[in-house]
């Protein structure tokens, strides 16, 4: 779940500025998000201190995330697609028996969400907080859940630890070598299945999360999201929105909501002015 201190990391990084109106690049593919919104729930069925996907379950959780999504619906001439976002390797506090700092979720877990996904015709977004792991690593391991067309993926850089590093007691960064490598293997996925595009989210909430995000590149065949992904009031998420998008946009846009955590929870209209406009809507 993500720190409260972010509120703070985010005060501290933002210096207010002339708003910027950034201009992403034009799709080089056939694009998933060019004519849809994704709108998700993010979470761990395990927990429900990880987010809404742990607070609901079953009819629940399905009748919740579709009414979370209708009110986009109404709002946008694009097409909202439904998706679970699964925290599928999670960091931990503890080194664990292999000495990554993360558990990768079951398959029965994995499949369990999937299935209810593919009943309810929503997506899958596998979630990889890689702790001391690495990216190429957690996603080869995720390679028979992405092989299914409706599954996405999300790297999270704030739990990507150095040698030296714990999660939860530091930020991590990620290179733009890796998550180009997840697009890559995305692609070969896509390639040998002969599947329709996929997305790839990365989330990000201070500078120094992604510190060369300019070499991150545009995919022929993946839907690349910067995700800003802070907790705060709708002033505070409007600065970093504007701070994370300038510091460098990818080829979409995306932001992060906290139900329980943000002070006045922005309403799917305020979301959807945001410049750039999201394309990706994330609730935790």
């Amino acid at each position: 779940m993500k720190m409260i201190g972010s509120v703070l990391l985010l005060f501290t990084l933002w210096v207010p500025q002339q708003r910027p109106v950034p201009v992403r690049p034009a799709p080089a593919h056939v694009s998933v998000l060019d004519q849809h919104l994704l709108v998700t729930w993010y979470g761990n069925p395990r927990s429900n201190l990880m987010g809404i996907l742990g607070e609901r379950a079953g009819a629940a959780r399905v009748a919740g995330l579709r009414a979370q999504a209708a009110e986009f619906a109404a709002l946008t001439p694009k097409k909202v697609l439904p998706a679970y976002e699964l925290v599928a390797v999670v960091a931990l506090c503890t080194e664990g028996a292999d000495k990554k700092w993360r558990r990768r979720e079951t398959a029965d877990v994995i499949q369990t969400l999937l299935d209810e996904a593919h009943s309810n015709g929503f997506k899958l977004i596998l979630d990889v907080q890689p702790g001391r792991s690495t990216v190429a690593d957690e996603v080869a391991a995720l390679r028979p859940f992405l092989s299914d067309p409706d599954v996405y993926l999300a790297l999270d850089p704030e739990f990507a630890m150095g040698d030296c590093e714990i999660p939860g007691r530091q930020i991590g960064q990620m290179s733009a070598a890796d998550v180009n490598a997840a697009a890559a293997a995305l692609e070969k996925i896509i390639t040998d299945g002969r599947l329709p595009p996929k997305v790839l989210i990365v989330h990000q909430f201070r500078h120094d999360m992604l510190p060369d995000k300019s070499a991150i590149r545009v995919s022929p065949s993946v839907d690349v999201v910067l995700n800003m992904d802070g907790i705060g009031t709708q002033a505070l998420k409007r600065a970093a929105y504007a701070m994370v998008m300038k510091q460098g946009v990818l080829e979409f846009a995306g932001i992060k909501l906290f139900y329980r955590q943000d002070t006045k929870l922005m309403t799917p209209a305020q979301v959807l002015s945001l410049v750039p406009r999201p394309s990706v809507v994330i609730y935790q």
